[in-house]
């Protein structure tokens, strides 16, 4: 490649990252914490991650539509796929925190019932690559969009230490 080719290159990939929009950018940070922390790769065998902002710019992969992960646990073979979801916080008025829209949720219950167990993982606090808060429970005991701290609370989770199996597939 010549050069000329390759700044080129470079300038494009420049300016394609400076327009990315800041939420799908946090997203990519909570989605990277996830893998690295949550379900570290000598636990849980990676099958699937959904296409990153570059790859459905202008061309839209239809995968992306699944959660952000699929994985197989080491341990026990079972195949489950992983939601991540990053939120500074925010409350809407009436004091919930608004984890996915309605298109969502309904896609994610499908998965959950047809394919495989679904689990959502939402981080909160200032900085995605290091939250202050996780939440972890599996799709099949929510019903809303719109959570409220008593729904919250009794999912919380560990900051930066894997998930273990037993605890993963005892939750309910």
């Amino acid at each position: 490649m010549s050069l000329f080719k390759k700044i080129t290159k470079g300038i494009t990939a420049l300016k394609n990252e400076v327009n990315k929009p800041d939420s799908f950018i946090k997203g990519e940070e909570f989605e990277n914490y996830i893998r690295k922390y949550l379900f570290p790769k000598s636990d849980y065998d990676l099958l699937h991650r959904t296409h990153d902002y570059h790859s459905n710019n202008g061309d839209y992969i239809e995968s992306s539509l699944k959660p952000d992960f699929k994985f197989r646990d080491k341990k026990t073979g079972k195949e489950f796929y992983v939601e991540a979801k990053w939120r500074r916080g925010v409350y809407n008025r009436e004091n919930k925190i608004e984890w996915c829209n309605e298109k969502q949720i309904r896609r994610y219950k499908a998965i959950d019932k047809n394919e495989n167990k679904v689990f959502i993982v939402l981080g909160f606090g200032d900085k995605a690559s290091q939250p202050l808060e996780i939440i972890l429970f599996p799709l099949s005991v929510c019903y809303y969009t719109a959570l409220y701290d008593s729904f919250l609370n009794k999912y919380s989770f560990y900051i930066d230490k894997p998930v273990f199996s037993e605890y993963l597939w005892k939750l309910k």
